[in-house]
This record gives structure tokens, C-alpha cells and sequence, in this order.
């Protein structure tokens, strides 16, 4: 080849390539870079890294970068500290729960998904009423919808079949009365010492608004002030106290109780369907478990504490970014993306339509604990806690307030009044702080 022509192709290559890589860039700069705070770990986590490997490769002009924060309050922490940062250094998107969102609401920070499910690409009126009616109204503020609910669970009531069948008992306690008869007939002792507790409780808020809010129990009333200093709320608390003074039937401690209740420290206890996997392990197969509905009072319309965090974008981002979030918002809740999301982690169905997947349906016929958590949800039986920004400090009080019935043998109807008066304390002055803002 004459030295003419090598010249022209050294020179040609050299300017395809450089062609190339100044294009690489160009298209590099077009994406979309978007951070996503959340808290899931193990299995949770892998699942959340695979959903970002399919969006993205549906949608290579976005690139997810997703970040673990540690547990919900650090997550929480870390939201606040960024929010103060100049500039805000915090993620377009994050879980959040919903105390947190009306924090979020009233500083002007949230971009709510109406925004987008309204648009172009969002949802028509029958796929958003495919949503439960109970996460849509949770997720609402100010009229609109504004978080999309994504990680749920349901309180139930966990029960050793085999120990309630050992006390003469063939069904699961529907009724608090009931509940109460089934853990003294539970409790065993050999004289010496308890061998088998009837039930397990944490001395937390929980031990409460279960049973409070499968009696019919509100915590707050029209006005948003408190309504749990009652008849019923002293009785919940009564509830528990009789059943540890004089003679203990409570396995009392504020660790999970998967493995208490693996080992037949305790016939019972109360906790979320997010337990179980771990309830699982725990027990494998050295006996009969179920899961049902918590009891509450004979008569009475029982709800049943629904908690776990929703999908929240924030306005202080791009354009750019916040269009992105959505995308993969949209991604994320899709039918068949949610069915997955709930066969690996437990979580429970956000969607109706859900339950009409096949896979869907195989998974409810071969888990039947879980499908009777999932029937309460869609049947719109959850109740979420209030949402307002303070509620954190109160559901603190709360589980104070179960502590000193539990462990100090305070009295209800004394130690109720005292966490209702601090609730209406900590209201009143959120509302004082809200009016100081507004002027």
C-alpha cells in the first residue's frame, strides 16, 4: 500500500475513533443519573437490584444508583440532614413512611405522583382504582395523591396450633375474651418455673393499637386531636396488665419474638406479616403454626394495623431526575413486578388486580398464611396510624405507656390520661409551629 494511502487510513481511523468516543460522551451526558435511599437488606435488597437491572435495560437513558441507609430512622436521619445541607444534597427518591411525608408536605419538598399519574405516561382512572383504596387514601395529602405505596405489611395474631390443641383448643381466639382464655389455658409451668408462656409481647406502642384497633378504636378523632383516653383504650391496657399481675402469662421482652416462639417459649404472639420468613426458619417443621386476624371485642367493626413505607419523590430535584423517578415508580408497581415483590419478601398486595395472577393464585393456594393476610388487606380491613408529622413522638409515648403497665404495674387509667395529655401537648405545639411558618 503506497505511504499515501496508510497515511489517509491512520488518519481516518484516528478520526472515526475520535468520532466515537466524543459520541460515547455526548450520550454518556444524556442519561439521567438518579439516587434512590431506601432500607431493605438480604433478599429484600437483591430483589430491588434486579428490578434497577430490567429498568435500565428497558430504559438506558436512566441510571439508578439505589443507596442503603441503615435502618428507618437513620434513613430518616439522613433525609433530614441532607434536606439541610445548601445546597440539599438529599436523593430524588426514597422510601418514606407517612409521619415523615407530612413533614415532607408542609416544607414543600414532596412532587406528588398525581402529577404524573395524570400525565401522559401514568395510570388511567381504572388502573389507579386498581390500587387498595385504604394505601391511596394513606398516601393522600392536601387532596392529593401524593407517595405511591410499595412495602406493606399487616399485623396478625401467630399461633402454635399444636400447644393451642394440647389446652383443648381447636381454633384460632377470635375475641378478646377469648385471647385471654387461650393464653392462661397456654401458660404451663412445672411448678418451679414457666415452661410455655401463653403469649409473647414487646412492650411497645403496637401491644396497644392492635388491639385497640381490632376493637374499633380510633386514635384520633375528626378534629385530629386524641381520642384513645377511653373505656376502651384502659381496657386494652387492663387486658394485658391482668393477665401479668398476679400470675404471669406473658413472656414480656423487646426483641423479636420469631425465636421465642420457634422454640415453644410461647404458644403465641402478635406481630406483622413481614415475620414471616423469619417465623419460618424458626420453626421449621416441628409444628403447626397459622396466622390469623387479631382478636378484638365481641360487637365491635376490627381493624388491623397496617405499617411500611411508600415511594416518595421530592420537587427540590430536575426535571429531569423527578420524570426519571417516576419512570421507574411506574416500573416498580407494575402488576407483575408488585406480584413479585410480594412472593419474595411477604409484603403485601398493593394492587387487587394481584390476586388475579397466576402465579399470583398458585402462591396464595401453597401459602396459606399469607392469603389470609392478603384477604384482609384487599378487603380493606388495614388501618394505617395517623400520618401526621408528630406521630413519631407519640407512638414513642405509647410504647412508654405499655412498658409502665407491663413492667411497673402502672395504672391504665392513669398512665393513658398522662400519654393522652403529652400527645395533645406535642399536636398543639406542631400546629403552633405550622401557624408561626404560615406568617
Amino acid at each position: 500500500m503506497a505511504w499515501s494511502s496508510r497515511l489517509f487510513l491512520r488518519k481516518s481511523l484516528s478520526a472515526l475513533t475520535t468520532f466515537l468516543m466524543l459520541s460515547s460522551a455526548a450520550f454518556a451526558q444524556q442519561k439521567t443519573v438518579i439516587e434512590f435511599w431506601h432500607y431493605f437488606g438480604g433478599d429484600h435488597v437483591n430483589l430491588i437490584k434486579e428490578f434497577i437491572a430490567e429498568f435500565q435495560a428497558k430504559n438506558p437513558d436512566i441510571e439508578i444508583k439505589q443507596v442503603f441507609q441503615g435502618r428507618p430512622n437513620e434513613l430518616s436521619q439522613k433525609l433530614q440532614s441532607a434536606f439541610a445541607t445548601t445546597p440539599a444534597n438529599n436523593p430524588v427518591l426514597a422510601t418514606v413512611y407517612e409521619n415523615w411525608t407530612s413533614d415532607y408536605v408542609a416544607k414543600g419538598l414532596m412532587d406528588p405522583v398525581q402529577n404524573y399519574i395524570e400525565g401522559p405516561d401514568g395510570f388511567s382512572k381504572e388502573e389507579q382504582e386498581d390500587f387498595v383504596k385504604g394505601f391511596r387514601e394513606a398516601n393522600t395529602w392536601n387532596g392529593k395523591w401524593t407517595t405511591m405505596p410499595f412495602n406493606k405489611s399487616i399485623y396478625l395474631l401467630y399461633a402454635n396450633m399444636d400447644r393451642l390443641k394440647k389446652a383443648g383448643i381447636t381454633t384460632a381466639p377470635r375475641t378478646l375474651s377469648e385471647l385471654r382464655d387461650a393464653i392462661i389455658k397456654c401458660t404451663e409451668s412445672d411448678g418451679k418455673r414457666i415452661k410455655t408462656y401463653g403469649i409473647g409481647v414487646q412492650p411497645q406502642s403496637e401491644a396497644f393499637t392492635t388491639l385497640y384497633f381490632a376493637s374499633g378504636g380510633d386514635l384520633l378523632d375528626a378534629g385530629g386531636n386524641p381520642a384513645f383516653n377511653n373505656e376502651l383504650g384502659v381496657s386494652v391496657l387492663k387486658f394485658w396488665q391482668d393477665l401479668q399481675y398476679p400470675d404471669k402469662h406473658l413472656y414480656v421482652d423487646s426483641n423479636y419474638m420469631d425465636a421465642p416462639f420457634g422454640n415453644e417459649q410461647i404458644a403465641m404472639f402478635i406481630y406483622s406479616s413481614a415475620s414471616f420468613p423469619y417465623v419460618q426458619r424458626s420453626v421449621g417443621n416441628r409444628f403447626e403454626w397459622i396466622v390469623a386476624p387479631v382478636p378484638g371485642m365481641e360487637g365491635k367493626e376490627p381493624r388491623y394495623v397496617m405499617q411500611g413505607t411508600n415511594l416518595g419523590i421530592f420537587a427540590n430535584r430536575s426535571e429531569a431526575e423527578r420524570k426519571a423517578a417516576w419512570r421507574f415508580v411506574k416500573f416498580l408497581v407494575q402488576r407483575e413486578n408488585c406480584v413479585r415483590w410480594a412472593m419474595r419478601t411477604g409484603y403485601m398486595p398493593i394492587r387487587y388486580s394481584m390476586l388475579e395472577d397466576p402465579k399470583m393464585k398458585e402462591f396464595l393456594a401453597s401459602n396459606p398464611r399469607y392469603a389470609v393476610a392478603a384477604s384482609l388487606v384487599v378487603q380493606n380491613k388495614g388501618k394505617q396510624e395517623p400520618s401526621i408529622a408528630v406521630w413519631e413522638g407519640v407512638r414513642q409515648d405509647l410504647g412508654r405507656m405499655v412498658d409502665d403497665v407491663l413492667n411497673r404495674k402502672a395504672d391504665p387509667a392513669k398512665v393513658l390520661a398522662d400519654t393522652a395529655k403529652r400527645a395533645s401537648e406535642r399536636i398543639a405545639r406542631a400546629r403552633q409551629m405550622e401557624e408561626r411558618n404560615k406568617k
